[in-house]
């Protein structure tokens, strides 16, 4: 239970996950905010979100007869296929056509480990009184996502294969493959066109209806998660988190200097630009919850996102997981034939598995135990170890 790990000594090791084409995976992406829509703050009983604007900035490459343009800061689009070579460069972001299995059933294996999943939640909503709602624990429907066509419900987790699966929502609203990567609204903005932000009563209508939707949320580890959105949004200087640096820096020196921008989609930072440390970061975000404030999208504990203990979710579905469980959730809503789908690799080079390592071991033990508080529920609800962090971290 991740509220009861007591450091002790562990091996750092990473986790690798794989990128294939005949994948639906995603990790998620650079670009300023361009899973937000609109500037939108929502409270509930449950959570408070911060939704910012933003949009994805996509060049195409589809045949000879289209002309590549490769700018640095862009997102890059090719075709590919098993005989062609895909332009994966350090720095430039890839959206990668996909190609789903020919045919494809789901293995005891995959049933055993999505209803053990289930279960496992069930559990452990119950042993936290998560399972029926509170005053201060009500269904939160803001990010879900209803295709009443296809029998489909999914809440969408920042940071958790949500561009992939924006684009699968896009498409089976009706957008066409043209539209999605030449328009110039993000893909949630495209989205909620279509898709109106549900009342947690009409979730509730749609969840009893029969037959019952396939309903889904995506998890990733917390952990990675948090530094996921660090490097996307902080360490690479994101413009509408650029206004909250100058504050970091001056209320957090004595956790020591600002660091080098990195590098975003291939275009240099400007010469002398640096970000917040993320020792910095996780203690403004650390204070920002203590002291009740919103929290960002990108980096709210899922189970308060989702409130899965009070949403009955027929796949708990992880990104560490997700090539059979993407296909599971595909082959049975029957849109395999429908989908063009992508491979969505937002990050490259280094990987959020290695970078994890490297950041989570410069916090002091004060900050790791208080982001396993943070996320304590999420580490409990969707059975993610974080013992590979803990004894790492600094003494101060």
């Amino acid at each position: 239970m991740a509220s009861m790990v007591v450091r002790s000594v562990c091996i750092c090791a990473t986790v690798s996950v794989f990128l294939t084409l005949n994948i639906l995976l995603h990790v998620p992406h650079t670009s300023p905010s361009s899973e937000s829509s609109s500037q939108v703050t929502r409270s509930s009983a449950a959570v408070k979100t911060l939704n910012k604007p933003g949009k994805n900035l996509q060049v195409t490459r589809s045949s000879a007869a289209v002309k590549t343009f490769n700018k640095p800061g862009k997102n890059l689009v090719t075709r590919s296929s098993a005989a062609v070579k895909t332009l994966n460069k350090p720095g430039k972001n890839l959206i990668e056509e996909a190609t789903l299995p020919a045919t494809w059933s789901p293995s005891p294996e995959l049933i055993q480990r999505l209803e053990a999943r289930r279960q496992h939640l069930h559990q452990m909503c119950a042993k936290e009184g998560l399972d029926q709602p509170t005053e201060q624990y009500q269904i939160n429907a803001w990010e879900f996502l209803i295709n009443k066509e296809y029998g489909l419900v999914w809440c969408n987790v920042f940071k958790a294969a949500s561009s992939t699966w924006l684009w699968n929502f896009n498409l089976l609203a009706g957008y066409t493959q043209d539209e999605l990567l030449s328009s110039n609204k993000s893909p949630v903005q495209l989205a909620r066109l279509v898709y109106p932000r549900p009342t947690p009563e009409e979730l509730q209508q749609v969840m009893n209806e029969t037959p019952a939707p396939l309903s889904f949320m995506i998890t990733r580890h917390p952990l990675l998660r948090l530094v996921s959105a660090y490097r996307n949004k902080i360490l690479n200087g994101n413009p509408i988190y650029k206004k909250l640096f100058s504050s970091i820096y001056s209320k957090y020196k004595k956790l020591g200097p600002p660091v080098p921008r990195a590098a975003t989609n291939g275009k240099k930072p400007p010469k002398n630009s640096v970000s917040p440390s993320f020792s910095q970061f996780v203690q403004w975000v650390l204070d920002e919850v203590a002291s009740g404030k919103t929290i960002d999208m990108h980096w709210i504990p899922q189970s308060s996102f989702c409130t899965p203990c009070l949403v009955d979710f027929t796949v708990l579905a992880k990104v560490e997981t997700l090539r059979e469980d993407a296909n599971y959730i595909i082959n049975t809503s029957k849109i395999d034939g429908i989908i063009q789908p992508k491979v969505i690799n937002r990050s490259t080079g280094e990987t959020t598995e290695a970078l994890a390592v490297k950041l989570l071991c410069q916090l002091s033990n004060s900050q790791m135990n208080a982001l396993l508080d943070l996320y304590r529920v999420d580490l409990l609800l969707f059975d993610y170890d974080a013992s590979t962090y803990l004894n790492c971290s600094t003494s101060t």
